[in-house]
């Protein structure tokens, strides 16, 4: 059709154009993400707005030299930013007195030089105080949600069965919490810089710009393969099977298991509110379970659990030290002393020398802190991100930091180093067993785990839905366009089911026998991947002069290479073979580096069929996000599609003419597949 491709230029350009909430051109169309850096939109003295972007009144738009007509409606190969040196920014905004928009995003330039260089700008919201779902208490919750699940009460014996003594168990506790709290700054200052939803993903694009999209596709492979509830969901059955006094064997704890996820996300699909209440009353309840733990561990010990004279001791046998007790014939000469004596005498006592323990341990430990960064994930729903962000996320890390330790205190109190080798992952049902007796013990104050799991999941079903929309709403995932969208009850169902599937589909397949650890292991070992990634990458952001890279809070530069630095070593460690060649369970050491790497690769292999050519060619190059664009274009809807693009055009000294009905078609048709507009 004569003029059709001059005109689908055209047309995508516009509608780039509108489809940036900070007034901002795309650079490139084809795969919007955020790889490039963004200018503030400045004000002038008397109020009205400046800067890149669809100006509403274009002759005033002319004064400024970042404005051409043939930079804001040009074909998207070609597409650019006349972005205005340094001291011509700062010649023009003094001359005019500016005053930044404080919500904006980021604060970030783009240098001339580079300007043809990077991939588009991700729109990005500014959020207003009254948008979002998600308040301070609620952002505490969900990350609490995430972090506090089954680990704590289940990850402890692999932890004290990899290093051998009470003392290195403790340290590595401290140590995950500490890099944790380095890992947190740097989230901080990516999370504060680009307030949206999408986490690691969105930080990966902003810093590797090339080879284009394949940071992002690598990170797809693992938060789609690998964002699961697995884990929770087994350690719950098996929480379950403990208190009903049920044998475990390959079906019924995966059937519990199988309901559990489908529960919840059927909850999140139909039931929003009903959702987000479980997440805060459970986030809750599991600080509150927390302190239950570490209070009778307390109670425990000064009961003298373990030790002959202990009333806890005459009243269940099985703890070792009373007449009659297995351990009689072994700690005979140690029948005087409880639990917590025997495990503080000696701290390091028994503490492995092998690297890959180590490391294999500390890995398992920074998979239970590692939903910190939860609030990232779902930053667009919350409400004034950036505030919120900086106290939220602090807070909820230092409760799980300070309720890990203590709870961790509070096992080697009361339970005995045999019982720590020989529990598996219901190291809490023998915790509660010690103190309370068989009956309550065992039968009821498990149901306090199952609790905390299901909170867990709920959390992490919630936050994996909308990552999961994210990766379909910017073209990403295959069939797009159903992974974008909402169902009737405005919540990402799409997102759900696929994080249904994939959960569903790890706890049917594997073959019987201990998959817990293994899980864990696969899921942590891409972690420190991405978190060297994204920590040197923002080094080279905050000392690049060609990047300008600021944020409302600044991560020192000693937090970030500790926390690189830690990561490295996480990635290195497992690759070392230990005395016995052997990792958790029957799995050779290095199945699990291997398989994780494995996964991060298929990531490569889609980007290099998905896009052939570097990544220039998305699936869907002009999709962008409905709420960006329909911010841009309310008021018109269908109807008014035709004026929209001719004043567009208009604005750009365009003649109508140059686009056709077939074009506008299927303009039209896109759009109302995003649900745009009505």
């Amino acid at each position: 059709m004569p003029g059709f491709s001059q005109s689908r230029s055209f047309i995508g350009g516009a509608i780039s154009t509108a489809a940036s909430p900070l007034r901002n051109n795309f650079i490139e169309i084809s795969c919007r993400s955020p790889a490039t850096p963004r200018k503030l939109r400045p004000t002038t003295s008397d109020g009205s707005e400046r800067g890149n972007g669809l100006f509403v009144n274009t002759d005033r738009a002319r004064e400024y030299g970042s404005y051409t007509s043939s930079s804001y409606l040009a074909t998207p190969r070609t597409f650019s930013i006349g972005s205005p040196s340094n001291e011509n920014l700062k010649s023009l905004y003094t001359s005019k007195s500016p005053s930044y928009d404080d919500t904006s995003s980021s604060a970030t330039l783009v240098s001339a030089s580079h300007a043809h260089n990077f991939l588009p700008l991700t729109p990005q919201f500014n959020l207003s105080a009254s948008n979002g779902k998600l308040g301070t208490f609620s952002a505490i919750n969900i990350i609490l949600g995430k972090t506090v699940g089954v680990g704590i009460y289940s990850i402890p014996s692999s932890i004290f069965n990899s290093v051998g003594s009470v003392g290195a168990s403790l340290l590595l506790w401290i140590i995950g919490s500490l890099i944790s709290f380095c890992g947190l700054a740097v989230y901080l200052d990516l999370g504060t810089a680009i307030p949206r939803s999408g986490g690691e993903r969105i930080y990966l694009e902003r810093i590797f710009k090339k080879p284009q999209m394949l940071a992002t596709c690598m990170f797809m492979s693992y938060v789609v393969l690998l964002g699961f509830s697995t884990p929770n969901c087994i350690v719950l059955g098996e929480y379950v099977m403990y208190a009903l006094e049920i044998d475990v064997n390959r079906w019924n704890v995966r059937t519990i298991a199988v309901g559990v996820i489908t529960l919840l996300c059927f909850i999140h699909a139909r039931y929003q509110k009903l959702g987000l209440r479980i997440i805060n009353v459970l986030g809750v309840g599991k600080m509150l379970i927390l302190v239950i733990v570490i209070l009778s561990g307390i109670a425990g010990a000064l009961m003298g659990v373990g030790s002959s004279s202990s009333p806890l001791t005459r009243r269940n046998p099985r703890l070792g030290g009373g007449i009659g007790g297995p351990l009689d014939d072994i700690l005979l000469t140690d029948a005087h002393l409880s639990t917590a004596q025997q495990n503080f005498r000696s701290l390091f006592s028994g503490s492995s020398t092998q690297p890959y323990d180590y490391a294999t341990a500390l890995l398992k430990i920074l998979y239970c802190f590692r939903g910190y960064s939860t609030a990232n994930q779902v930053l667009s729903e919350v409400r004034n991100p950036i505030p919120t962000l900086r106290l939220a996320a602090p807070i909820a890390l230092s409760l799980v930091s300070l309720g890990y330790i203590l709870a961790n205190i509070a096992y080697f109190l009361v339970v005995s180093k045999d019982d720590f080798r020989s529990s598996g992952v219901v190291i809490a049902g023998h915790f509660f067993r010690n103190i309370f007796g068989e009956v309550i013990g065992e039968n009821v104050l498990p149901l306090f785990i199952i609790i905390s799991a299901f909170g867990n999941i709920a959390a992490t079903s919630f936050a994996q839905a909308r990552v999961n929309q994210e990766l379909g709403r910017d073209g990403l995932l295959p069939f797009s366009r159903f992974f974008a969208g909402k169902n009737e009850w405005d919540s990402p169902t799409p997102g759900l089911f696929l994080h249904w599937l994939i959960s569903v589909l790890v706890i049917i397949v594997p073959p019987p026998g201990e998959i817990y650890n293994f899980l864990v292991d696969i899921g942590g070992y891409p972690v420190s991947v991405i978190s060297v990634s994204i920590s040197l990458g923002l080094l080279y952001l905050q000392s690049s002069p060609t990047e300008n890279w600021q944020s409302p809070f600044r991560a020192r530069k000693f937090y970030t290479v500790v926390f690189a630095a830690s990561n490295c070593l996480l990635l290195v460690l497992p690759w070392i073979k230990p005395k016995t060649a052997k990792g958790d369970g029957r799995f050779p050491y290095y199945a699990y580096p291997a398989t994780a790497l494995g996964i991060l690769g298929s990531g490569v292999v889609y980007w290099s069929s998905a896009y052939p050519n570097e990544g220039l060619e998305c699936p869907y190059h002009r999709t962008v996000h409905r709420e960006d664009f329909a911010e841009k274009v309310s008021g018109y809807g269908l109807g008014g599609l035709d004026r929209f693009l001719a004043e567009a055009q208009s604005s750009a000294g365009a003649k109508p003419s140059s686009f056709g009905e077939e074009e506008k078609r299927m303009r039209t048709e896109e759009i109302v597949a995003f649900g745009i507009c009505d």
